[in-house]
């Protein structure tokens, strides 16, 4: 019978993500070959359970939040990419460094799920230089450009006033580049060097420990907002709202994932509560969240987020496609780990 209602939740979540209605009992007594009465019964527990719930007084059921965890829950591992469409992303993000390759895999990541995407690269002190080079700008004004590990690229402008000479500048980029710290302990080491330089070379490099701070702010892509309004929920304002609002807060949010696990909810052997098990009354669920190795998927009635971590060089980042709770899970996991292990390329970074 557990099974039975296992396959009940699946196919209420599957003909719900397909047509944005309410799922009869008829529609599944014919997909099981039994009767209504016998799925009206099953439709029955899985409300109990908190897992299903009806939206009116006479229409089907929809799966409540703590059932499209449950159904998220059951297809981990994906299945991964279409050859076609791995091949597709790798050919695209070929060759692509630094804030290109994260801009370039967000749009390929909200073309192929369909929905709108951030991807979040926090700030990493612990990175190290791998090149730099200082410039005059104005009167007033360096511009340092630095290649970081990970591959990406900063400009930093520095105030000056005035600005110092040629070989001035010349020498505060040898400084520079003679430092073994990670970028979050420059400051500190520029600030040793300036008290042994002479006045000119010393207020330079004062300006630039000055300025570091500004160096590595996290980065934040996102595509695919627009995909949105495709989907039935868009022509709800509200629901627009909270989507955006949710793009907003994964970049909060990111250094936070995986800080649970999937043994913190519901254990794989019992996809589906017991009938009569607790649960929340219909709309009332906590939004529910889970993670199977580099993957996560939280979400709450109104709207699912679907995402990866994955590394780029040294540095750790995070992708997640938002889209309404009825989310197409079983290809849009696919696309968040196929992304995710086409970052992590070796020799991407």
């Amino acid at each position: 019978m557990k099974e039975r209602r296992t396959r009940v939740l699946e196919l209420v979540a599957e003909s719900y993500i397909a047509t944005a209605h309410p799922v009869a009992s008829g529609h599944i007594a014919a997909r099981l070959e039994v009767s209504p009465a016998t799925v009206r019964y099953d439709f029955g527990s899985l409300e109990s359970a908190g897992l299903l719930q009806q939206p009116h007084t006479s229409a089907g059921r929809i799966p409540t939040a703590l059932g499209f965890r449950v159904y998220a829950k059951s297809l981990l591992p994906p299945r991964p990419l279409r050859a076609a469409q791995q091949s597709r992303l790798d050919e695209h993000l070929k060759g692509a460094e630094g804030d290109d390759l994260l801009a370039l895999a967000s749009r390929l990541a909200a073309e192929l799920s369909g929905y709108a995407v951030t991807i979040h690269l926090p700030a990493d002190d612990a990175l190290h230089i791998l090149e730099i080079h200082l410039s005059q700008l104005a009167s007033n004004r360096l511009l340092a450009v630095v290649v970081l590990e990970n591959g990406l690229v900063r400009q930093l402008g520095v105030t000056v006033d005035p600005a110092p000479h040629g070989d001035v500048i010349d020498d505060a980029e040898r400084n520079l580049r003679q430092l073994a710290q990670p970028v979050g302990e420059v400051p500190s080491a520029l600030l040793e060097l300036a008290n042994r330089a002479d006045a000119e070379l010393s207020r330079t490099l004062v300006a630039l420990a000055r300025a570091w701070h500004d160096l590595q702010p996290p980065r934040v892509f996102r595509e695919g907002f627009s995909h949105l309004l495709d989907e039935p929920e868009g022509a709800d304002p509200s629901f627009m709202r909270l989507a955006l609002e949710s793009l907003e807060s994964e970049s909060r949010n990111a250094s936070l994932r995986g800080a649970k696990g999937m043994s913190d909810y519901a254990d794989a052997s019992e996809p589906v509560p017991p009938a009569g098990a607790a649960g929340s009354a219909a709309g009332r669920e906590p939004a529910g969240r889970g993670t199977e190795g580099e993957l996560f998927v939280d979400l709450d009635e109104r709207v699912a987020r679907v995402g990866a971590s994955f590394s780029l060089g040294r540095s750790s980042g995070h992708l997640a496609i938002v889209g309404p709770a009825r989310m197409r899970y079983p290809e849009t996991l696919s696309v968040a780990q196929g992304l995710a292990r086409a970052l992590e390329r070796p020799g991407r970074a």
